[in-house]
């Protein structure tokens, strides 16, 4: 792991986490790039699981951050004070807290129960392309339906448990390569009626438990992973996609609220076409970094056995 690469995919995971374009499937595009085009093949999560809970820690308090005022009022709800409005009140916050559960619910079950599918899934370039194109489909529909119909404008005090199920359904389909669980869920939540900014601010809310979930999961299953012997590179990343991902999310609720989120769509739709031409032509590794059948599998120079001692 470099410093530039530890930079890249910082910038990476704080852009493509939050705007929706699938931050697996980019990650996983810049994975394959460094593993053709680069000397040193950049620790990837399943070979440095310390570098992906640092990105994920960076991204997490990105969040936090941009929420930091509406989090203060909300501790003091929390704590009893009368002085807070309404919707910041222990009662309200509770409720809130059901429905960011509730929404969870679908990715869970849907990660235990596919685990293997979807992993076999993240070995093929085609598979992520493919996820690129229907997020983009999805995208341009509910712009699409946005100019056809009235938007409720519904917050927080509106939704119900239905309307939560419905986003977290949308959720779990974000599991598969290429479809952007941002995407998913902020276009479920238009959908269902949430107002604009409602629908980017449970998106991102819903967003806290699955990361802090499945970097639980992956610390659980694989703690023999966890290397922290790049430990620059990796708090460079970390931060690299904290600041990056708080800039993202500005201009995503900003995206969102002027009806762009066709721009997004342009954007998936050209790079699913270059990865696919890439593909066909035979210049793409699996997502995996194996290498391609002509080519040969180089061995790092520490990999060769010792030469034997020189008998003096």
């Amino acid at each position: 792991m470099t410093w530039l690469e530890a930079t890249i995919l910082g910038m990476v995971q704080g852009l493509a986490e939050f705007l929706p374009i699938s931050s697996k499937g980019h990650l996983a595009l810049t994975q394959q790039f460094f593993d053709r085009y680069a000397y040193q093949r950049p620790s990837r999560g399943e070979d440095n699981l310390f570098f992906a809970v640092i990105l994920h820690v960076g991204t997490t308090l990105a969040i936090l951050f941009h929420y930091r005022a509406a989090l203060k009022v909300g501790l003091k709800g929390l704590a009893g004070s009368p002085l807070v409005a309404p919707e910041y009140r222990r009662p309200a916050l509770v409720r809130l807290a059901f429905l960011a559960g509730v929404a969870t619910l679908p990715a869970a079950v849907a990660g235990v129960l596919f685990k293997s599918q979807v992993e076999q899934a993240f070995t093929s370039p085609t598979a992520t392309a493919l996820g690129f194109l229907f997020t983009a489909f999805v995208l341009l529909m509910i712009e699409w339906i946005g100019t056809i119909r009235k938007e409720e404008g519904w917050g927080p005090s509106r939704t119900t448990t239905l309307m939560a199920l419905g986003v977290g359904t949308a959720q779990a389909l974000a599991l598969m390569p290429g479809v952007s669980r941002s995407g998913m869920t902020i276009a479920a939540a238009l959908l269902v009626g949430m107002s604009r900014s409602w629908a980017v601010g449970f998106s991102l809310l819903i967003s806290v438990p699955v990361i802090a979930g499945a970097t639980a999961k992956e610390l659980i299953d694989h703690p023999d992973k966890l290397d922290s012997s790049n430990l620059g590179p990796t708090l460079l990343g970390g931060l690299v996609a904290l600041v990056v991902g708080y800039l993202a999310i500005i201009w995503l609720v900003r995206i969102v609220r002027a009806r762009k989120l066709w721009w997004c769509s342009i954007y998936l739709m050209g790079l699913a076409a270059v990865v696919l031409a890439f593909q066909a032509v035979g210049l793409a590794p699996d997502s995996r970094g194996a290498p391609l059948p002509d080519e040969p599998r180089v061995e790092s120079p520490s990999s060769f056995p010792e030469a034997p001692p020189v008998q003096g």
